[in-house]
């Protein structure tokens, strides 16, 4: 039940156009359509039955499983604003994106360190590394996940791109390779919220150029203050 629910209650915040299927109850008002009806009777009968096939007494029984859920997504979907939803859409996306994503202990173990201060308790405790470990690497595979979306995205204003996808090894990438390593550098400070993809773009340069630059193995993180090699402008 809970894995129909979410389908549905995505649906309905993306706005699929379940309200606008065929009625079979309400609750408290609230529609149980025949589409969520054979979207759950597909789940447990692993689509063998459909809701028109039952016999009267089934169908009340469906309509019955059915009614808290439909309960529960419409009072949300009554009283979530617009933002609200698209938060509940996003952090559902990504959820779903970075349980693919992968990150190192020591990835995990550097983080906790250099913000060990920030994770405290109800009585201003610093929390054991155990309690907060998997909130951090949801954290931080989350950073990952969205800095490798950013590296792909094109930003337009108007007819002007303001930002280009990351381009991969052909073209001038070799160009860009020697001015990295053997041209004149500079040196550039780290800021809240900085990212190494973001920093690469900023120079023309790719993340394992600024690596490479700075003896940065793809475990290292970047640390508020840190001072960074980067090709001179």
């Amino acid at each position: 039940m809970r894995r129909y629910a979410a389908v549905i209650l995505m649906g309905i915040l993306l706005g699929s156009g379940l309200m606008t299927a065929k009625v079979i109850g309400r609750i408290n008002g609230f529609p149980i359509t025949e589409k969520e009806a054979n979207a759950f009777l597909k789940v447990v009968t692993k689509g063998k039955l459909k809701y028109h096939q039952l016999r009267p007494k089934d169908k009340k029984d469906v309509v019955k499983r059915l009614a808290t859920d439909a309960l529960l997504i419409g009072m949300a979907k009554k009283q979530l604003s617009r933002q609200e939803r698209n938060q509940v859409i996003v952090n559902y996306w990504l959820a779903q994106k970075i349980s693919k994503v992968s990150i190192s202990d020591d990835a995990i173990k550097k983080a906790y360190k250099e913000n060990k201060k920030l994770f405290k308790g109800t009585k201003g405790e610093i929390l054991p590394f155990e309690k907060v470990k998997e909130m951090i690497a949801v954290s931080l595979k989350q950073k990952k996940y969205v800095a490798k979306l950013m590296e792909k995205a094109k930003i337009t204003m108007g007819k002007k791109v303001i930002k280009s996808p990351k381009r991969g090894k052909t073209g001038s990438s070799k160009k860009t390779s020697a001015t990295a390593t053997n041209g004149k550098t500079s040196v550039y400070k780290v800021t809240s919220g900085n990212t190494l993809s973001g920093i690469a773009h900023k120079y023309h340069i790719t993340v394992k150029e600024l690596r490479t630059m700075n003896n940065m193995s793809e475990k290292d993180t970047l640390k508020i203050g840190q001072k960074l090699k980067v090709p001179a402008k």
